[in-house]
């Protein structure tokens, strides 16, 4: 990991100098967090990349496009223990106040490509999924907010799912929609974000940070790669394909920057119109 001061000054949507920024990513080296550490750096941003996997990490915060004094980092970590997130906060602040959280980190296990029946998941699988998808982003928001600049330009964006409305539907070749591969694992850690980020926003309004989230449907990553991008799971789609991460990624810079200074407690759904307000 490195470490670098910059009094650099930034210009803001207005026009406005203001002080450089850091942006904390978690899960920075996955499908769509690597879309967002990268927009975010577009944007001016000091971006840290937190994954667990160190080599990712690394190279995924190499990879970022630089701007005049602006370093990026990377840091590695296990992000569902508390103590692990008081560390990553503390290294993000060093180098400048933290203005941008997003939580990109999340899992949905499957097997071979397919969905786990509820009774089929083991205690731990289930406490993993409910570890890595809600405690590890509130652990981080609880260590990083006090580092949070309190100008009205500070932002959090949890990455939520159309599961935490919709759920994950039946069991496998089920004759009713929606199919998806997810466990309820997934769908149950979702609309706990869902909820967390709603509270969030008005306990953290006080001291003018706004939290929101970002609810994709299908995404084109890894994380899907084991799932045929076809079929009845794609004629759920009305656009029928996949989103792009850097789709993802452009609703979460609309969010943390100044254009969206009186969006709070809400989420941008992205998934083609499958589901609709």
């Amino acid at each position: 990991m490195s470490t670098t001061h910059t009094n650099a000054t930034r210009t803001d949507d207005a026009g406005l100098q203001t002080l450089p920024r850091t942006a904390i990513v978690t899960g920075g080296a996955g499908g769509i967090g690597s879309a967002i550490s990268r927009r975010l750096a577009e944007s001016g941003l000091s971006v840290v990349v937190a994954d667990i996997d160190a080599e990712a990490a690394e190279r995924t915060a190499s990879a970022l496009p630089q701007d005049g004094e602006i370093e990026h980092r990377w840091f590695a970590g296990d992000l569902t223990d508390s103590t692990v997130n008081r560390e990553l906060a503390s290294y993000a602040a060093a180098a400048a106040p933290i203005g941008v959280i997003v939580n990109a980190v999340g899992i949905s296990p499957k097997r071979n490509g397919h969905k786990i029946p509820f009774h089929d998941l083991t205690d731990a699988e289930w406490n993993r999924v409910m570890s890595v998808n809600v405690s590890g982003p509130f652990f981080l928001i609880r260590e990083a907010y006090r580092y949070m600049a309190t100008d009205g330009s500070a932002s959090i964006v949890n990455l939520l799912s159309i599961t935490a409305r919709l759920g994950t539907g039946g069991a496998e070749g089920a004759d009713f929609p929606p199919h998806l591969p997810s466990t309820v694992a997934y769908g149950a850690s979702k609309a706990a974000l869902q909820n967390l980020t709603a509270s969030l926003s008005r306990e953290l309004a006080e001291l003018r940070i706004r939290v929101n989230g970002v609810a994709p449907g299908f995404v084109q990553t890894p994380m899907m790669s084991e799932v045929p991008p076809e079929g009845r799971l794609l004629d759920q789609v009305p656009m029928k394909r996949f989103a792009a991460p850097e789709e993802i990624a452009d609703a979460v810079a609309f969010l943390v920057s100044n254009k969206a200074s009186y969006i709070n407690g809400t989420s941008i759904d992205v998934n083609g119109g499958w589901l609709t307000c």
